[in-house]
């Protein structure tokens, strides 16, 4: 993946993740994608163990969730590009650009494909990757034993 032209910045549309241990924990349902985890200084919540928060990507074509954590961090292709721990937002992504010249040898025309987004959400455990549309933040949950839990609230 040739991450020269790339331009990598922080997407600050979600409250900052505790890198610590933020148990992250993701839901698919469609070509939404919902994570949730817990926000850093959020502390316990009366008989909670934290305060989370949930962020919904919409338009999903594909995602990763899991390698590498934090100490491996390095070896992502796009790290000597400015890529951090937190959430990132990166633009000109090499890997959509791919992904588009692979879908043009099936469909012509894949210039759609051109416009998806590239987020990278960099945890302490494990990295979320996802290509899609659009990406929000839902809302903060108190009162959630989980990630799990949290996303389920929301999606009613």
């Amino acid at each position: 993946m040739n991450a020269n032209a790339c331009q990598i910045s922080e997407w600050k549309g979600a409250p900052q993740i505790d890198m610590g241990a933020p148990m992250p924990g993701i839901v698919v349902c469609g070509r939404e994608l919902f994570v949730a985890y817990i926000v850093a200084d959020s502390g316990p919540v009366g008989e909670f163990e934290a305060l989370y928060a949930v962020v919904r990507f919409s338009g999903v074509l594909q995602h990763t969730f899991g390698y590498p954590d934090e100490n491996s961090f390095v070896v992502h292709p796009l790290f000597s590009s400015g890529l951090a721990c937190g959430f990132n937002e990166v633009r000109n992504s090499p890997y959509v650009r791919e992904l588009a010249s692979r879908q043009e040898r099936v469909q012509p025309r894949a210039e759609a494909y051109l416009e998806l987004a590239h987020w990278i959400v960099g945890f302490h455990d494990e990295t979320l990757e996802v290509i899609g549309d659009t990406v929000e933040f839902i809302s903060h949950r108190l009162g959630c034993f989980s990630s799990r839990s949290d996303i389920e609230g929301h999606r009613g």
